[in-house]
């Protein structure tokens, strides 16, 4: 009996920890995928407003359901195939407080060498 509760605390220590690196990946790969959702719906609306505008100067006259069908269908390309691209990259998490700690090295950084560089311009 005592085996038992020992082997079934281990086995729920185990579960927890592999829902908990399966939640992780989901987050970490929804969470990107919205990114490049959100990055071809921009591109694609910028494409197709071009496309508007040099078709109505060129005089072609098409309905504007079209360039909504269009502005879907590119943008759902253009989200899958950037997902299938970066698919090595899907399921790593986004590790945010690194992002900010390297950000903000390189801002420092930056800042050091515009004080120096004001130091050597005074200098001479």
């Amino acid at each position: 009996m005592i085996m038992f509760c020992a082997a079934n605390k281990i086995l729920s220590e185990r579960m927890v920890k592999i829902l908990k690196e399966i939640v992780i990946k989901i987050t970490s790969f929804l969470s990107r995928a919205i990114r490049y959702f959100v990055f071809s719906t921009l591109l694609s609306f910028g494409v197709c407003i071009v496309l508007m505008i040099a078709n109505f100067i060129m005089g072609v006259r098409v309905s504007i359901g079209f360039y909504f069908m269009l502005t879907i269908l590119f943008d759902l390309a253009l989200t899958i195939l950037l997902c299938i691209y970066n698919s090595h990259k899907m399921f790593i998490p986004i590790n945010k407080p690194l992002i900010t700690k390297l950000e903000r090295e390189k801002v420092e950084r930056a800042r050091r060498a515009k004080r120096e560089k004001r130091k050597s311009r005074n200098a001479s």
